[in-house]
């Protein structure tokens, strides 16, 4: 039986609160991984602790992305003050954006690209020095095919993760010497709350998800995840075909993927 990359190693996930921070702890449980979970809301992270069992080895960070970088760097030391260690960040926590750009406030703008990019950044910055010192480090980003193209109402949104891309891409060759893998996960939509929590214009919650929208399974989207992961891929699309082929679509087909986009 091949041994799983997860075993035995500290796992630290953000967003770990609900969607697929939550399965992935879950998952990762499974394969015998030491866990920090991270989310604002201490006390649902504790429900996914006590889901998962008292036996597992587990340690709960209460964290906000939008938290000033100094804030972070301090929740890096006490990430690793559980176990000594961190071998693999799973980047999850986000939000998502349901406003056109004219609609949106500054500070609502300012904090998705906050949460969405800069918590990232601020992270990864503080832990490289703790990660080189693992065996085997590992950088996953949980981004979106958002962050291949853009779609109307998600102007901010599109932005944080183009971004995000951008920097992971940049620190991936940087640290080649070093062998921390980065991977760039990139779903299409995936059945969560993503959307229900998405923030409009003025800063509020839009509560409810979006009509008409499919998508895979959490389940699948984390099965999908942690085999890109383990097979050391750097940049994977998951969820149904036709998101799959828009990133295809939008490289070889521009015009015509400008058509489709427009109609969301």
């Amino acid at each position: 039986m091949k041994k799983s990359r997860f075993k035995n190693r500290v796992c630290w996930i953000t967003g770990a609160s609900s969607g697929i921070g939550k399965t992935l702890a879950i998952a990762l449980a499974k394969e015998g991984a030491k866990l920090i979970l991270s989310a604002r809301n201490s006390s649902k992270l504790e429900e996914v602790k006590k889901t998962i069992g008292a036996n597992f080895p587990i340690q709960i960070l209460p964290l906000d992305l939008n938290d000033h970088k100094e804030v972070l760097y301090k929740k890096v030391d006490l990430a690793y003050e559980f176990y000594g260690e961190i071998d693999i960040i799973f980047h999850v926590g986000g939000i998502s954006q349901r406003s056109n750009f004219e609609n949106i406030s500054t500070s609502t703008f300012e904090q998705i690209v906050a949460v969405n990019f800069w918590g990232a950044v601020y992270l990864t910055r503080a832990l490289l020095p703790i990660l080189r010192k693992s065996d085997d480090p590992i950088i996953v980003s949980i981004n979106s095919v958002q962050g291949k193209f853009g779609v109307p109402d998600r102007t901010a949104y599109s932005a944080s993760k183009h971004a995000l891309m951008g920097f992971f891409d940049s620190l991936r060759a940087e640290l080649f010497t070093d062998n921390i893998q980065i991977t760039n996960i990139l779903p299409g939509y995936v059945k969560t709350d993503l959307a229900k929590n998405a923030l409009q214009g003025d800063g509020s919650t839009q509560g409810h998800l979006d009509e008409g929208k499919g998508g895979i399974t959490v389940d699948k989207a984390v099965k999908d995840i942690l085999s890109a992961v383990s097979k050391g891929k750097s940049e994977v699309v998951i969820g149904r075909p036709r998101e799959q082929a828009a990133v295809y679509i939008k490289r070889f087909f521009p015009r015509f993927f400008e058509k489709l986009i427009r109609k969301k």
